[in-house]
């Protein structure tokens, strides 16, 4: 698993906390950006599905899964002050049964994944954080 840092403005929510998953749990903005800055790299995820922890994305190809999750470290209301909020992706391969019995794993997806979100943080001029095997 690989987990990206950054503090940003870019991604507060539009909608009010009412509409958020749960308070302060940000990330419908970054997971829908993400999900355009992927697909131009040649990556074509699923659309944003909400969690009470944030958002995420799928990224299917082959027998490989990978769930992209977008969050923040954000109190209530945090995101609306105009101030920077710690964000988070992680990115993690979703193994079958029998892939973890028999040791599958794409690790090299994994590492182009983390790449073209690095890079697309990068052309927003945001300067990310990688923690490989992050939680």
């Amino acid at each position: 698993m690989s987990r990206i840092e950054f503090s940003s403005t870019r991604f507060l929510p539009y909608l009010p906390e009412s509409c958020q998953v749960n308070p302060g749990a940000y990330g419908f903005e970054l997971a829908s950006w993400l999900s355009l800055a992927l697909a131009k790299a040649g990556f074509a995820t699923r659309y944003p599905t909400g969690e009470d922890w944030g958002w995420f994305i799928e990224y299917l190809e082959g027998d490989a899964e990978f769930m992209i999750g977008c969050g923040c470290e954000a109190e209530e209301g945090e995101g609306y002050k105009g101030t920077p909020v710690a964000w988070h992706i992680s990115i993690m391969q979703n193994l079958t049964l029998s892939q973890c019995l028999k040791g599958v794993e794409i690790p090299d997806l994994d590492v182009q994944l983390t790449d073209a979100i690095v890079a697309a943080l990068r052309a927003e001029g945001i300067e990310p954080t990688i923690k490989e095997g992050g939680q």
